[in-house]
Order: C-alpha cells, then structure tokens, then sequence
C-alpha cells in the first residue's frame, strides 16, 4: 500500500439519500463539478447520510474522508474516471452531490449520491445524474450499491429501471488480541505506509504476505478489519497477526454474497447491514421519461 494518491482504498459503495417522488429539478439548482473547497462540506453531508451504528463500517464516515477528498479533487489525474458533482442554487447554496466513476466506456458505477434533508423533493437527484451523462455522452448503463432498508433511494432506483443483480450480507465478528498464537510465517508489505494512510484519513489498507500468497485487508475505522476474501475467515493465525500489529482492532467484517454466513474459524458471526447491487442498461432513456 502506498500513501500516494490513488482511489480510495475501501469504497462503500452505497446511495445514502435521495428524492424519490422528486418532480423535475427546480429552475434554479445548478450542477457543476466540485472543487477542493467543497471537500469539508461533502464529508460532513456523508457522514450525516448514514445510520450511526454502522459508522465504524464506512470509510466515507470517517473523521478523516475530508482530507482525502481534498487529494481526489486537487489531483484528478491520480483517480481516473471518477467526477465528483454538486448540486446548488443560483445563490450557492448546496443541495446534494453525486461521486460516479467510469468503470467502462459505457458504464459508469455510483458510488454516493446525497441530497440534504432540506432539499429533498426538489429534483436534485436527477438533476445530478443528467449533468453526469451530459458530461459522459457514451455512458448508457450505470450500477450502484444501495442498502436493502433504504426504501427513499430504492424508489428512486426503480422509478430509473435499476433492477437487482445480486444482495449482500455484512458479516461481524468479534476479536481480541492473542500473543500466544503462532506468527504463522507471516509479514506485512508496506506496513509503513499503511500506518501512515491510517493516521491521515483514518482508514486504509494493507497486505499480509503468507509464503507465496498475498492476504489483503482493510481499515475502514480503528477497530475494524476487513477480510475483502470470505476464505481469511478460515486463516486465524493470519488475523491474529494483524491484531498483533493493531491491537485497537476489535472487529472482524467481510461482505459475503447472500444471506447465509460463510464459514469462519475467528468466532460466531453477526449480521450487521444488508445491501443491494443494482443496475440498468439504458439509464439515459429512463431519466427522460421520468
């Protein structure tokens, strides 16, 4: 893992808020790229988006999504294909934001899309995604992960064609540190560095090399760690070195495609969140019928 600007490590992936009864968009919301200044602005709206319980889990909750914003939109060049959009009034007044990334030529993903409580019901959802592909003329297909209990975004998503392609469960374990427990031939890559991205944003990533396999994991707040592959559940010694190194850490998370709990040698899980991935071919025709 480097420090140097790259896309974010761990993206959450979801679509907090949005307008789903929305008329057309008001005459005076505007869209225009957001710029470095409005990166504060953009985390605090995240953060307030999402539930507080599942704060820890979230990289875009994060104290520290700020600062890294700041690098995405001062170095756009270091984070290809991603556009950052805010909504506002002629008196600049800021209403909602959209993140996107194109994926493909013709398929771009959505990341976030927020619109604050006041402004909801204006349109301001759609005016985002019609600036979007205003400046993306060959995307016709978009995807986007949504939790399966937010009914207000989920309403929007279906009034746009968006049509489920697989659920996913949020796995929990609790863990603590063992020092007994075997090293198992394990060692980090770029453990440095790793501390540093952690100690700047807030979260990060890093890689246990174990022989010749690399084991990644992620940070998405101090007490929690990642395992991005259902199969580290079932590496104990491999965990258990990386609380050795970060002792903080308190739980275990993995994202596991549909309702039953992979197998898991660290201890019972718990389901803590369930989300959706949608998506849909033709995003532009169902953005002008609606």
């Amino acid at each position: 893992m480097s420090v140097v600007p790259r896309p974010a490590p761990l993206s959450d992936s979801v679509s907090p808020a949005s307008d789903s009864h929305a008329p057309a968009a008001s005459p005076n919301v505007h869209v225009r790229p957001a710029a470095v200044a409005d990166a504060a602005w953009l985390a605090s709206v995240s953060q307030a988006s999402f539930v507080r319980h599942l704060h820890d889990y979230l990289t875009s909750a994060q104290p520290g999504v700020g600062r890294f914003w700041e690098v995405v939109l001062e170095h756009p060049a270091s984070f290809p294909g991603r556009c950052f959009l805010v909504a506002e009034t002629d008196e600049g007044e800021r209403l909602g934001f959209a993140d996107l990334t194109l994926v493909d030529p013709g398929l771009a993903h959505l990341s976030y899309i927020c619109v604050v409580r006041a402004a909801r019901g204006r349109g301001v959802a759609r005016a985002l995604l019609r600036a979007y592909l205003d400046r993306h003329p060959g995307v016709r297909g978009m995807r986007l992960d949504v939790f399966a209990d937010n009914a207000p975004a989920r309403a929007l998503y279906d009034r746009l064609g968006f049509t489920i392609e697989s659920t996913s469960t949020w796995w929990v374990t609790d863990v603590a540190p063992d020092r007994s427990a075997a090293s198992a031939g394990v060692r980090f890559d770029g453990l440095h560095a790793a501390r540093a991205w952690f100690e700047t944003y807030g979260f990060g990533e890093l890689t246990a090399v174990v022989g010749d396999s690399d084991v990644r994991f992620g940070r998405p707040s101090a007490r929690v760690l990642r395992c991005f592959d259902v199969a580290t559940l079932r590496q104990p010694a491999v965990v258990a070195a990386v609380l050795r190194e970060f002792p903080e850490i308190d739980r275990v998370l993995v994202m596991a495609s549909g309702d039953a709990p992979p197998p898991c040698a660290l201890g019972d899980l718990r389901a803590v969140n369930h989300s959706l991935r949608m998506s849909t071919p033709e995003i532009r025709t169902r953005l002008e019928l609606t």
